[in-house]
């Protein structure tokens, strides 16, 4: 995890050069990395929660941009993820979750607008049900959380997170992006290893039928909910995607761009950006 441990800290470094705030919070399960940046602008709130096996560092371009419109940003790093320690317990999706709300329950002081990928989308999605007074809006880019019914589908798509070599860190990358970007090979190395990482495995290993949504759990969701889903990503079954059309509320808004995969926010970090500043400006 070297490169992209450094990429982490020399992330850190500029962002605290910049006025950003690098601090720690302590929850029941485990130590969370936050940044928390005070924003020139006087619009909502905005927090940040990545995927698995990643870090608030591919935010980071995003949120040194989206202060200047919004009155605070905050990006956490999950338990065993990035600046975050390692959980002080088994770190089931339950737990996870545990460790994010306590984070935001505590830091937020008004409703935000919270951006998840992926898994982070997953733990946005519960928290705006379990705390919707907190939740401004939602920008949801591939979210996690929808079952995969079919048994061989659900197989592959698990299997695909299981990274023993190169050639499994090759592939996936492949299927992470539209196009493989020109560092792919430089961090290929390192995304072995996270996925090898205690943490991201026992979220992964513990993943039950019941952790998944289920039809009728967004019903009450009345905030504005944006969801971005690139046609080229190959991480999540497209069926995940027809399960959030179906049952997501009616308002909410899908967008399905061409040559995105599951990463908007690196693949074109304008376009996220953008997307994130109509979400903004929408709320205000």
């Amino acid at each position: 995890m070297v490169l992209l441990s450094v990429l982490d800290h020399v992330t850190r470094a500029m962002l605290v050069r910049r006025g950003v705030e690098s601090r720690f919070v302590e929850t029941p399960v485990g130590r969370v990395h936050v940044y928390d940046a005070r924003g020139e602008g006087a619009a909502t709130p905005v927090v940040f929660l990545h995927g698995i096996a990643s870090s608030s560092t591919v935010f980071a371009p995003t949120l040194a941009r989206i202060r200047k419109a919004s009155r605070r940003v905050i990006a956490l790093d999950a338990p065993g993820h990035g600046l975050s320690g390692a959980p002080w317990v088994t770190l089931a999706p339950e737990r996870l979750f545990e460790a994010l709300s306590h984070v935001l329950d505590r830091e937020l002081d008004a409703p935000a607008l919270v951006v998840g990928n992926s898994l982070g989308g997953a733990m946005a999605l519960r928290y705006a049900q379990r705390r919707p007074e907190r939740v401004a809006g939602l920008v949801l880019t591939s979210p996690a959380g929808a079952p995969v019914e079919d048994p061989d589908e659900r197989e592959r798509f698990l299997r695909g997170f299981v990274i023993e070599n190169m050639g499994d860190a090759r592939a996936f990358l492949a299927r992470l992006n539209h196009a493989v970007p020109w560092y792919g090979p430089l961090v290929a190395p390192d995304l072995k290893r996270m996925f090898k990482n205690p943490s991201v495995r026992a979220i992964l290993e513990s993943v039950e039928p019941r952790h998944f949504f289920a039809p009728g759990e967004f019903a009450s969701l009345s905030m504005p909910i944006h969801v971005i889903w690139g046609k080229s990503d190959r991480v999540i079954p497209a069926c995940c995607l027809g399960f959030f059309k179906e049952h997501l509320p009616p308002h909410t808004v899908f967008e399905e761009p061409e040559g995105i995969g599951h990463s908007p926010h690196t693949e074109d970090p304008r376009a996220f950006f953008a997307l994130v500043h109509r979400a903004l400006e929408r709320l205000s």
